[in-house]
């Protein structure tokens, strides 16, 4: 079981990298996440599993919610990899591929920002389904 998320672009803000690396270090206590750079548009790594486009006019959940979900896709797919497009979204080839798509506010982020609440909400739902505090 693996959960991954992929960057359409280059993560060049240390600040990014090391908040969004905090997080998926503490979710790989749970289980394992990792984050990989898409820089070359190819695609050939989305992983075996589910996939999942982040999507603004995909679903929304609450924390609660999302745990629930995503406790219900690793017992389905054993792996999950979210796909993070640039600011003119999601590159047609994932569009068409991703199973499900989600989204994380109403409001536009920039794709760095969807970076960290995409790792912090994928611990957050890794504590709720282990029963971890972090979450109160």
């Amino acid at each position: 079981m693996l959960l991954k998320i992929i960057m359409a672009s280059r993560l060049k803000e240390a600040e990014i990298k090391n908040l969004a690396d905090r997080y998926v270090k503490m979710s790989s206590g749970f289980m394992p996440v990792e984050i990989v750079e898409d820089t070359g548009r190819k695609r050939k790594d989305l992983g075996k599993g589910l996939l999942v486009g982040m999507d603004p006019k995909g679903k929304k959940f609450s924390s609660e919610e999302f745990a629930e979900w995503l406790r219900k896709r690793v017992e389905t797919y054993g792996d999950i990899t979210f796909y993070i497009g640039e600011a003119e979204g999601l590159p047609e080839d994932v569009r068409s591929g991703a199973s499900e798509f989600i989204s994380l506010s109403d409001m536009t982020l920039a794709h760095r920002i969807s970076l960290i609440v995409l790792a912090e909400q994928i611990y957050r739902a890794l504590t709720i389904i282990n029963g971890h505090p972090y979450h109160k």
